[in-house]
């Protein structure tokens, strides 16, 4: 079985927005369909910027340290894979568009009941709560008073 290229470029893509949106909250996952993915996308695209999909990967990987709260990780890694993901986008001749974000948002949800996507949503929203009350915390923990 033979994948077009551009349904190729399209599934990587998607894999990779997946794995993008996952970082919001924790590092990904070093794992080999990680490194399959960056290297396909590179491979499909004009080779000219290897250290782009080098760094996705290093920025990727960022976790919290003694240096770094979580929530200073988490909004480090998101803002240097925001600011890469169009680079990849084009590096592979895709345009970073809405009608193109609509349909990773698609094919990431496809096959969703409503009954699901109702219960996806209500665990977001519950999870993004914890964040933000886990980031008020460590607020107030390294406030200095006088």
């Amino acid at each position: 079985m033979r994948i077009a290229r551009d349904r190729l470029i399209f599934l990587c893509l998607v894999a990779l927005d997946d794995i993008r949106q996952g970082c919001a909250t924790a590092p990904a996952a070093p794992s080999p369909q990680f490194r399959a993915v960056l290297a396909t996308l590179y491979a499909l695209g004009d080779r000219s910027e290897r250290a782009l999909f080098d760094d996705f990967w290093r920025s990727s990987l960022l976790a919290p340290s003694h240096t770094m709260t979580e929530h200073q990780a988490n909004h480090r890694r998101m803002s240097e894979l925001a600011r890469m993901w169009p680079t990849i986008c084009r590096h592979v001749g895709v345009e970073p568009s809405t009608e193109f974000t609509l349909a990773l948002a698609a094919a990431r949800h496809r096959g969703e009941s409503e009954r699901e996507r109702l219960a996806r949503l209500l665990r977001e929203v519950e999870h993004n709560r914890r964040v933000l009350d886990r980031h008020k915390r460590q607020k107030q923990q390294c406030t200095v008073r006088d």
